[in-house]
């Protein structure tokens, strides 16, 4: 199967850019080393440290197998969509034991409900290249994959830096609050 053409400046620039996101994570964690020993976050920063780097890993492992003359992408979004998927049942184990035993939160299952949805887009653009579909739907399927992979890595590796709920509504609710309070 050959990819067209047009697909793969795009996979140049999500090789380079989870690349980077790879380093500076790793520049990160290494910088407050003693948050992994916090009883208090250990579960919710090693999982979320945990899926930034996979999700960072699988754009990277995607974008360089499409660049590769004659790759079976098919495959590759298979083994990539089960690796999260089992990743999702390990953390939903870790989860459900940490907010059992009152060391982590339940609200962290939002994580595993995002990985399954992704692990489901890359099932479905793998079984569509092996099925001989669309190459270019296919493509498109798999490139809006990585897009949320990266945006999901992004923001969990955003909520390592303070572990409160940092995310996109409590952010925008958090702003609203400051705003109605500057407008009293």
């Amino acid at each position: 199967m050959t990819i067209p053409e047009e697909f793969r400046d795009f996979a140049v620039a999500a090789a380079g850019a989870s690349g980077a996101l790879i380093g500076l994570l790793f520049v990160a964690l290494s910088v407050f080393p003693e948050r992994t020993q916090q009883a208090a976050t250990h579960t919710e920063y090693h999982t979320r440290a945990a899926a930034a780097l996979l999700l960072f890993v699988h754009t990277l492992l995607l974008s360089l197998a499409t660049l590769v003359p004659g790759a079976s992408l098919g495959w590759w979004a298979l083994a990539v969509a089960a690796t999260v998927l089992a990743f999702a049942a390990a953390i939903t184990r870790a989860i459900v034991h940490a907010a059992r035993t009152g060391t982590g939160k339940w609200r962290s299952l939002g994580l595993v409900a995002a990985l399954l949805v992704i692990a489901g887009f890359e099932i479905r653009a793998g079984v569509e290249f092996l099925a001989g579909g669309s190459v270019v739907d296919a493509m498109q399927t798999l490139d809006y994959v990585l897009i949320a992979n990266l945006g999901v890595g992004i923001a969990r590796a955003w909520q390592m830096m303070d572990m409160r709920s940092i995310g996109l509504f409590s952010s925008l609710f958090a702003l609203a609050r400051v705003e109605k309070k500057a407008g009293s």
